[in-house]
This record gives C-alpha cells, sequence and structure tokens, in this order.
C-alpha cells in the first residue's frame, strides 16, 4: 500500500509537470505570434528635385522664362536658380553654372580699353548675389560671387558642345528637407562690356544644371558644406564612367 502511494505520488509530480510543459509551450506560442505582429515594414524613399527661377522674366512681360534677345554691353537682369525638394528624404543639392568664354576686346564703364586693347579671354557674363559688387559696370568684367548658404566646390575651365565654359560647381550649406526651397545661388546676371561688333549675332548661354544627392550616409561624419562635399565626391566615384550623368537632371538656359 505504501508503494502504491508512492506512486501515486510520483505520478501527480509527473502530471504536474506535464502541465507546466504544456503552459511553458503555450507561453512560447504566444510571444512568436505577438512578435510577427509587429513585423517591420520599409518604404523605399525618393530623391527628385525642381529647379527655379522665378525672376528670370528678359522679356519683362510678367512670365518667367524666355530668351534674352539684341542684348548689348554691361546689360543686366534678374536672375536667380534656386532649389525645391520634392521628394521624400533629404537631400543635399547643387547647382552648376557653365558661363561662356571668348577672346574679346572690352572697356571699362568710361570706354578706355582695357588688357592694352588687345583680346582677353574673359567670361562673358558676371553673376552676383543681392548685397554683391557687379564689377562689371566699373571694370567691363568682374568676379563672380554667390548667396553665403551657397559654398564653391570646384571651378575649372571646360569644353562644353565644342565651345569654351567656365564651370562653376556649388553646393548648398546644409540638407534642404523635403517641400524646402533654397535660397537663390545668385539674383543677376550681366553681360561683360565687350567692345560690339566682336559678337555680333551669337546665340549665348549661360547653363544651368541642378544636382541632389540624398543626404542620409553620404557625408562621411561631416557637417555643413563638407558634407556637401563628400556626399558629391562618393557620387562621382560611383558614377565615374556610367551612361548618363548629373548633368542630365535638369537644365535651364
Amino acid at each position: 500500500m505504501g508503494k502504491r502511494k508512492i506512486n501515486k505520488k510520483a505520478a501527480g509530480m509527473l502530471a504536474a509537470s506535464a502541465l507546466a510543459v504544456g503552459m511553458s509551450i503555450g507561453g512560447t506560442v504566444a510571444y512568436l505570434t505577438d512578435h510577427k505582429e509587429v513585423t517591420n515594414s520599409f518604404t523605399v524613399g525618393q530623391v527628385e528635385i525642381e529647379g527655379l527661377e522665378p525672376h528670370w522674366d528678359p522679356d519683362g512681360d510678367g512670365t518667367p522664362g524666355g530668351i534674352a534677345e539684341n542684348i548689348v554691353p554691361a546689360q543686366s537682369w534678374k536672375k536667380d536658380p534656386q532649389i525645391r525638394n520634392t521628394g521624400r528624404n533629404p537631400a543635399y543639392v547643387y547647382i552648376e553654372v557653365g558661363v561662356p568664354i571668348a577672346d574679346a576686346v572690352y572697356t571699362d564703364s568710361r570706354g578706355v580699353r582695357q588688357n592694352g586693347g588687345d583680346p582677353a579671354h574673359i567670361e562673358l557674363f558676371e553673376f552676383d548675389a543681392a548685397g554683391k559688387e557687379t564689377q562689371t559696370l566699373a571694370d567691363g568684367t568682374g568676379i563672380s560671387e554667390q548667396n553665403d548658404k551657397w559654398t564653391l566646390l570646384h571651378k575649372e575651365e571646360e569644353d562644353v558642345d565644342g565651345a569654351p565654359e567656365m564651370v562653376y560647381t556649388f553646393c548648398y550649406n546644409e540638407p534642404l528637407a523635403p517641400e524646402v526651397v533654397t535660397e537663390s545661388l545668385f539674383d543677376r546676371i550681366t553681360f561683360a562690356n565687350v567692345v560690339e561688333g566682336q559678337l555680333d549675332g551669337q546665340e549665348l548661354s549661360v547653363d544651368v544644371r541642378f544636382y541632389a544627392i540624398q543626404s542620409l550616409g553620404t557625408g562621411e561624419g561631416e557637417e555643413g558644406p563638407a558634407a556637401a562635399r563628400n556626399a558629391y565626391d562618393k557620387y562621382l566615384c560611383q558614377n565615374s564612367g556610367q551612361e548618363g550623368s548629373a548633368n542630365t537632371i535638369e537644365r535651364t538656359e
């Protein structure tokens, strides 16, 4: 009888163990079910921009855009390139400006020929931000100056479609959030004070190209213009030799 009691007690312990195991299994299943219900979801972002020049109105008819025709030496226009981030992600943004170059004779504001009266290899337009000096109006040609919110990354003379241009590349000093518009790169543009008869009938263009690169993971731990430069260098490395380049994103003249 004592032996049977011991066996019954052992059986009761086994039953309790089985119940405990069952409860343990049930708890584990419930935990996994809860975990599956919070599976992470991801939506791919988007980097997209729009180039703007809201005050470029060479015709004076109140309609942005158009072509400046029959221009004269030292003539100025409002021209204010800027970028709107129309994508879903913050981005570093850039503007590239191509200014035509020619060998030409030019004068200062008094009509005195510069460079000893010989042709000089000059940029045919000067661009300036509001508050910056337009030296062309006094000296015949000038030094282009951007808004302080932008930093010059690179400047180099290049052959573009068979014609020489001075190509400037600028970065905005901070990442551009979605739906935000940059300050203008510059606010006016002025034609060099060249002696008439040298460029008559020629079509000249100041090319403006807009770029954007995602800001997340591309700045290499830097901030401000240094981060934008790192992102730009990384972009150039990534796209070296590839068909299609940043200067095809958007272009105005």
